[in-house]
């Protein structure tokens, strides 16, 4: 691999009348406010120093572009195109204040900022960023025209760029011309950068590797991404276009994560470092178009995993089991469940049987038992592949499932410890168990659902004096009860928040109005303390256990 490393300074490359071009498997504008905050915050820092003139912005990669006067830039661009969005603040401050000779600092910007031999040809830009960002990203820094956003990205390009414009136009009004001499000075002088230089795209690529391997915070996604677009040659606008289906499906922030479950749940269960390897290794140039079709295609199950609905779901029960699943935060089920959808998607039945099955086994396993989830992720992969290659049934998913699934005595012991703070989870509990009871009772019509019922603690997180008192004189811990699911109830039009602090004689006449049992048996104690919250969380996990049965 060939290349060479030299410290220069920024201003060698706004001025030498070359445009910088993003590949499309680059990554789109990630900057968020708190990063351009610091990083006007360092420029201003830099301005007022006398012992540390220059100011690093860290190392830029560029290969070799087709086109003449263009360089390809395949690390740096997200600080390169920060640097251009500041500049632009600063010009379109300046255009707006009283500062003299405004004029020359404007067009110094703008020669940086895009070049045009001649007032005929059009603006070229310095930076070119990536299919979906470039236009918006051109109309800011070109015209100073702010677009309404349509993407992420274009959200932090805007916001950024807005955030600057105000703070450099505060500062101009207050500081005048000293306050943008400063900040240009840094920018024009100071900037400093390790430039590699890469011979081809096959080394671009390999150095690629090799930064991520040696620290560079590049994601999997990032890799993966890189790889795909750089192989798959005639192909590129179909993978792209098939890389941006996926993304929007699910978000940058999940891109990584899906492609693990997906790869675990198609192919072989890996660790999220090896996922590069295993993929680049097994996903060859011809395989690559069939496989961005894929990723494409399940993302969108994913997608409805995340956040699910009845047009995806075409089944109102199979959304609520899919929320249900999100209430208890158990991820790696989504590894199975990507193969249960591919095989029994027109099975609605059999699907529900296996998503209650899950759900039961999660509860019992990660939520009450607090065994890690991680664990299974292996187990849910090789059910998945076994299942995409039709070797198993979903009687075979139930059987291994119940291999893994803590016995009546954990369970039971393991929920009389449970305690909570997520009030969607004390909620959902409560609520089936209150759900199951009315069944009992024949009264199912009478049912609650999350959307109509809030949570209430009987011994509540700020007891007024009575309660203080009552602990006192019977020497109750209360602090070590507040988050015990014993102690938790739910109410439904007769919850009263000034009354949530309560003591519990005027609590009492609340609960024995309420039509949910889980809430009315509540008025047969005569006080509410430590034995009385372990007595009724004892009741519940007798009834748990056969709620959320294997």
């Amino acid at each position: 691999m060939k290349f060479s490393s030299t410290a220069i300074d920024m201003s060698s490359l706004f001025n030498d009348q070359k445009s910088y071009i993003v590949p499309l498997f680059q990554r789109s504008y990630s900057w968020k406010k708190q990063q351009i905050e610091e990083f006007l915050n360092d420029i201003v820092t830099s301005s007022s120093s006398n012992e540390d003139p220059e100011y690093f912005l860290g190392t830029m990669v560029f290969t070799p572009h087709q086109r003449k006067n263009k360089i390809t830039i395949l690390d740096g661009q997200q600080r390169f195109a920060s640097v251009l969005i500041l500049l632009a603040a600063c010009r379109d401050s300046l255009k707006n204040s009283q500062v003299q000779k405004k004029e020359f600092w404007i067009d110094d910007i703008n020669r940086i900022l895009y070049k045009r031999s001649t007032p005929d040809i059009a603006k070229q830009l310095k930076l070119e960023l990536n299919k979906e960002d470039n236009k918006y990203f051109e109309k800011l820094i070109v015209d100073g025209i702010v677009d309404k956003p349509k993407l992420n990205s274009h959200h932090l390009i805007k916001n950024n760029y807005e955030y600057l414009l105000s703070k450099i136009s505060t500062e101009i009004k207050s500081q005048g011309n000293s306050f943008i001499e400063k900040v240009l000075d840094v920018i024009f002088n100071k900037l400093i950068i390790i430039k590699i230089e890469v011979d081809n795209d096959v080394d671009a690529n390999l150095l690629f590797e090799t930064l991520n391997d040696r620290g560079l915070e590049l994601s999997a996604s990032d890799l993966i991404k890189n790889y795909l677009y750089s192989t798959s040659e005639s192909d590129l606008e179909t993978v792209a276009q098939n890389w941006k289906r996926m993304s929007d499906q699910i978000g940058d922030n999940n891109i990584s994560k899906f492609l693990r479950h997906f790869w675990i749940s198609k192919y072989n269960f890996v660790k999220k470092e090896f996922l590069y390897k295993e993929l680049k290794k097994e996903i060859t140039k011809e395989k690559i178009l069939d496989f961005s079709g894929e990723i494409s295609t399940e993302a969108t199950i994913y997608n409805n995993l995340i956040s699910p609905s009845d047009d995806f779901w075409e089944d109102s029960d199979l959304s609520r089991l899919v929320n249900e699943l999100n209430i208890l935060r158990v991820e790696q089920v989504y590894i199975l469940i990507l193969s249960v959808y591919k095989v029994f998607s027109h099975q609605k039945e059999t699907m529900k049987k296996i998503f209650r099955l899950i759900i039961n086994f999660s509860f019992r396993y990660n939520t009450i038992s607090g065994l890690d989830p991680k664990a299974l992720e292996s187990v849910y992969g090789n059910l998945a592949v076994k299942l995409r290659r039709n070797s198993i049934n979903h009687k075979d998913i139930k059987r291994e499932i119940e291999r893994y699934s803590p016995s009546k005595e954990i369970f039971v012991a393991s929920f009389n410890n449970f305690e909570t703070k997520n009030r969607k989870l004390s909620k959902y509990i409560l609520l089936k168990i209150n759900n199951d009871l009315l069944t009992q009772s024949n009264q199912k019509e009478l049912e609650a659902n999350l959307e109509t019922i809030n949570l209430e603690h009987i011994i509540p997180i700020n007891p007024n004096q009575e309660w203080i008192k009552y602990f006192k004189e019977n020497k109750i811990d209360h602090e070590k009860l507040i988050y015990k699911l014993g102690n938790q109830t739910i109410l439904l039009k007769e919850y009263n928040k000034k009354g949530a602090n309560k003591f519990f004689p005027s609590k009492k006449n609340i609960y024995q109005q309420s039509n949910l049992p889980v809430t009315k048996t509540i008025s047969d104690f005569d006080n509410f303390g430590e034995k009385e919250t372990l007595k009724r969380q004892n009741e519940f996990a007798e009834i748990a256990d056969k709620i959320w049965k294997v």
